[in-house]
């Protein structure tokens, strides 16, 4: 069962840590459909534990290069710096329910981010909320949504410091929790970028899609997004836009294409996820760029990248269905913005309890 705690924390701006231990609460407000909705979320430290013990979970894999960069960060600041996101299952809200009254006050800090993104974080010292979140949470597993890098190396830096005691701060993570029942809680596509290692030629002469030209919409943003709705049958689709190509090219898998016939070895259950059909059969082994932005893709293929590959944003239940599963879907598979700011900092002192 995962053991979330309060913790002597440092927040941006502060000279020093706070002198008591404290979790927080963080809004995030921004636009959705043309309407502005708010993720609340909860950020605290929770007891950290290997992805085999299950009440911890990740959806996708961590990439090297990215986990051994998060570790450096830890090492450098002594602290985490950064915070994983992860859902919690609260259908009935009872966690938001603890923190109605502190919503409707005067946040402790606000800022709005460039992406307009306006944010607001609580400092909470309240006994009463500690005791009662505390039996809220131990039933519950925790999703890891974004962050899974992040996490391994909190896992790592955890090792290096050798036997700790039961509370010491080098056996907890800094989290950021939200209610996966939150309807601001969104999924966004990583889109792809390929500089090199593909042509034209070798993408559409795929014998496994069904290859539908988009004649002048190479630069036709809304075409495009409007292409990959369209699907058949509910078949994964992507759309590919060429360097010095003035059509887009929709690729839809043919119904008739079984991923595990052609050698797919992932849970069944996964194996028309677009992601996974893209790394395993559409450009299997093709290093990549991402971004969750549609019109950079088009920016870098525009300025001589080889191919942009436009993807669609899986569904919430996929992602908490693969992990449910005990699968680990590739690396990169999505997004959830707005992405969070760095307001809190977990120091890390192995002779330091949370508690």
């Amino acid at each position: 069962m995962p053991h979330i705690a309060a913790f002597r924390g440092a927040v941006a701006g502060a000279s020093e840590r706070d002198a008591v231990r404290a979790i927080y609460r963080y809004h995030q407000t921004f636009a959705l459909g043309g309407r502005p909705v708010t993720r609340k979320s909860l950020v605290c430290v929770v007891r950290l534990a290997p992805w085999s013990e299950g009440t911890i979970r990740p959806h996708e894999a961590a990439l090297p290069a990215a986990r051994e960069a998060e570790l450096a960060k830890i090492r450098a600041a002594r602290a985490h710096t950064g915070a994983v996101l992860a859902g919690y299952r609260d259908a009935a809200t009872e966690v938001d329910r603890l923190f109605r009254s502190i919503d409707s006050t005067k946040p402790t800090l606000e800022q709005t981010s460039p992406d307009g993104t306006v944010h607001k974080l609580w400092r909470v010292q309240s006994a009463e909320v500690f005791g009662k979140l505390t039996p809220l949470f131990a039933p519950k597993k925790l999703h890891v949504l974004d962050g899974h890098a992040r996490y391994e190396a909190m896992l790592a830096y955890q090792a290096s410091l050798g036997e700790l005691a039961q509370y010491s701060t080098g056996n907890y993570g800094l989290f950021c929790l939200v209610n996966l029942e939150d309807q601001a809680l969104v999924v966004a596509p990583r889109h792809r970028i390929v500089k090199t290692g593909i042509t034209r030629d070798e993408l559409l002469r795929t014998k496994h899609f069904i290859v539908e030209k988009l004649a002048g919409a190479a630069k036709d943003a809304a075409r495009q997004r409007a292409a990959l709705g369209d699907t058949l049958a509910h078949q994964p689709t992507f759309v590919a836009v060429f360097a010095g190509d003035p059509d887009a090219w929709k690729l839809t898998l043919s119904p008739d294409v079984s991923p595990n016939a052609e050698g797919v070895t992932v849970h069944r259950a996964l194996q028309k996820y677009d992601i996974v059909v893209l790394e395993h059969m559409l450009v299997p082994g093709v290093p990549f760029e991402t971004t969750i932005d549609q019109l950079e893709v088009l920016a870098a293929v525009d300025k001589g990248a080889a191919l942009g590959l436009l993807m669609r944003p899986m569904s919430l239940e996929q992602i908490v269905h693969a992990d449910e599963l005990g699968q680990v879907l590739p690396a990169s598979a999505d997004a959830f913005p707005p992405a969070l700011l760095d307001f809190v900092r977990f120091p890390i002192d192995a002779n330091e309890d949370v508690t």
